[in-house]
């Protein structure tokens, strides 16, 4: 079963984080290895990281789909998140700028009313 986000994606944060990715080349080595842990508790939990689909294939390999599962089915995850979670969102937002911010916004609000029209 996929979770559905109430009310759609705030921000992008695939846009977000490839801008981090394109500004420090070592935020890869920090995001990646927490990517592989939640992955890791998803399989754990059996939740299926396949079907979790959007109606925009620009989202394609956005985690939020999975994070929002695992934060109701894994104690473990939440327990983590609470600790790193925390601290990896502020060292992502110290990279970017108010202007990436209202993009990613934008860009969201844009990606829910394709998703939508699509539906």
């Amino acid at each position: 079963m996929a979770v559905e986000l109430s009310g759609g994606c705030k921000n992008c944060t695939m846009l977000l984080i490839r801008r981090c990715y394109g500004r420090n080349w070592w935020f890869r080595l920090v995001r990646e290895p927490l990517m592989w842990g939640m992955r890791i508790l998803a399989w754990w939990n059996k939740i299926d990281v396949r079907g979790h689909g959007t109606g925009n294939p620009e989202c394609r390999g956005c985690i939020r789909f999975i994070k929002s599962e695992l934060e109701e089915k894994s104690p473990a995850f939440v327990f983590l998140n609470k600790y790193i979670g925390l601290r990896f969102k502020v060292l992502r937002d110290s990279m970017l700028t108010q202007e990436d911010f209202g993009e990613a916004k934008r860009y969201a609000k844009e990606a829910m009313v394709k998703e939508q029209a699509n539906k």
